[in-house]
């Protein structure tokens, strides 16, 4: 089986796990006397957020950290060969990959810019 990889602007990961879209639904609720009303404005695309985990060398976690801490717009190449620019980098979880001190395991976020 092929090892998947994705590239984080300059970072190619030696593993991702669990890619997948956290879709932006922009259906409100208002409140009408009498009762409930739904106002649905549609799902809106450009503020889907992508998440994963991933696996990357000790040596990339400074330019992974460096995207998030200054807010760099990254490219992001997801496993299928998509392109996604403009995209921020959110750190939510990271630490050494148990065992191994040359590597870190990070939990993403990217979000549309």
């Amino acid at each position: 089986m092929e090892k998947i990889h994705i590239q984080i602007g300059d970072v190619k990961t030696l593993t991702v796990e669990n890619w997948r879209v956290i879709p932006l639904d922009l259906q409100e609720t208002v409140e009408i006397v009498g009762g409930v009303a739904v106002q649905d404005f549609g799902r809106a695309p450009a503020g889907d957020k992508f998440s994963c985990e991933v696996t990357v060398w000790a040596k990339d976690i400074d330019t992974i950290f460096d995207y998030w801490d200054n807010r760099t717009k990254v490219t992001v190449v997801d496993e299928a060969d998509n392109a996604y620019e403009n995209m921020r980098v959110v750190v939510r979880e990271y630490g050494y990959l148990e065992g191994f001190k040359k590597y870190y395991r990070l939990s993403l976020e990217f979000w549309r810019c």
